[in-house]
């Protein structure tokens, strides 16, 4: 995961990327000193800037984004807790000693995601240059040099409800070849805009401290990037994967599964418009009344998932947020659905995110597996055939649950 589940689902999921490995000051966790780490990914082909991912996200203006994704899992009356809650999560204004002091006494933990030391945008150039702008107005540019990966976190635990967490993360570390004050050292995570809308990273003067995590003069900070000139849509998909990657899937509430209940039935996809290799492939999944779901391809089940449905769209269109949870990997997908009436009389199902459009028809109840090939629903999916069969691929070895998954490579 991202912040999102490197950092934040601390709080909200317990689930937190370990490293076994050691690091010091004196010495990087892995790496190649002479190549440059995922800097050339975070400039681009020429430079990219950044804003603080949480000055644009936490913008009023995108409420309604984070409304509908917690509105889907959570249920539409227990969406804005939800979404307050995560916001606070990230959200708070004190790190360092002063976090560590805070949290000792009152046991709330959060951390502080902003841009500190002044700053206001990064912007990465892709000849190991970076500029500083900070909240005056001023600009300083410094060129860096990779030193390798080192790790932030080791031998830190995190205690949250009891539970003890490791926290131990790599980054790739870069050093400026100047003298550039509080921006002599950055810390980069693997996080892109290509990959997951957002970057994350630490700055400082002290090589030794900012390896800190839950502790030291950095302690509860990691700030978070977003492209400066993101569209709406990339914002969205940003604020989706925060919401989904950290809200609770272990319990479903009562509104939840009632905003499911739509998709109750056996569901066929028609898989042989997207390529030779997929035809006579029988693919379809099975929900009940409560949103509990399963896979099936050739009649052997592949996965269980949960998924979720909220109504987004104009009330009562058929046009909403789609949520699928697989049991099995612990991840979460979203897309958008649509349902309509087909000219036989069938109920269509489409799901449609960033990879494409399945389709899918709901079975009469007079209708037996044996017969599903005849009550399916074509696809026309937009994206190629070779595309498409490759994003199929991708979804069938994984036993997607009903969406076409977007694949993350952590």
């Amino acid at each position: 995961m991202k912040f999102i589940r490197k950092m934040t689902s601390i709080i909200a999921a317990g689930t937190i990327l370990s490293v076994s490995a050691a690091a010091s000051a004196e010495s990087p966790a892995s790496g190649d000193a002479a190549g440059s780490g995922v800097w050339t990914d975070i400039a681009g082909e020429t430079s990219t800037s950044y804003d603080n991912l949480f000055d644009v996200i936490l913008d009023e203006k995108y409420s309604d984004i984070w409304y509908k994704y917690c509105a889907a899992v959570m249920g539409e009356d227990n969406a804005e807790a939800t979404a307050a809650f995560l916001k606070g999560s990230i959200s708070s204004d004190i790190y360092g000693q002063e976090a560590v002091d805070h949290i000792a006494e009152t046991g709330a933990a959060a951390f502080d995601c902003w841009y500190i030391n002044d700053a206001a945008q990064f912007t990465f150039n892709s000849d190991m240059t970076a500029t500083v702008t900070l909240t005056d107005g001023s600009q300083y540019t410094h060129t860096y040099e990779y030193l390798g990966q080192y790790n932030i976190g080791d031998g830190e635990v995190l205690n949250w409800g009891g539970v003890e967490m490791p926290v131990a993360f790599p980054c790739d570390v870069y050093k400026s070849t100047d003298d550039a004050g509080e921006f002599t050292y950055f810390f980069f995570r693997d996080d892109t805009m290509a990959e997951t809308y957002h970057i994350e990273f630490r700055y400082g003067s002290d090589l030794e401290e900012l390896q800190g995590y839950l502790k030291g003069n950095y302690a509860y900070w990691l700030s978070a990037g977003i492209d400066d000139a993101a569209d709406l849509h990339t914002i969205d998909n940003c604020i989706a994967l925060f919401c989904l990657e950290n809200l609770d899937y272990s319990e479903r509430t009562d509104s939840s599964a009632a905003q499911a209940s739509a998709l109750e039935g056996t569901w066929d996809c028609d898989l042989s418009g997207w390529g030779e290799e997929y035809e006579g492939v029988e693919y379809h999944v099975t929900i009940d009344g409560s949103g509990n779901g399963a896979t099936f391809m050739n009649g052997e089940k592949t996965s269980d998932f949960n998924t979720y449905m909220y109504d987004s769209g104009e009330k009562g269109d058929g046009i909403g947020t789609y949520v699928a949870y697989d049991l099995g990997t612990g991840e979460a997908e979203q897309a958008e659905y649509s349902l309509t009436i087909d000219e036989n009389g069938n109920t269509v199902l489409a799901l449609t995110n960033d990879e494409g459009t399945l389709y899918y028809t709901k079975r009469s109840s007079e209708t037996s597996e044996d017969s599903s090939d005849e009550n399916t629903s074509k696809g026309s999916p937009d994206t190629g055939a070779e595309g498409v069969s490759a994003v199929i691929a991708l979804a069938l070895g994984a036993g997607a649950a009903l969406i076409i998954s977007r694949k993350r490579s952590r």
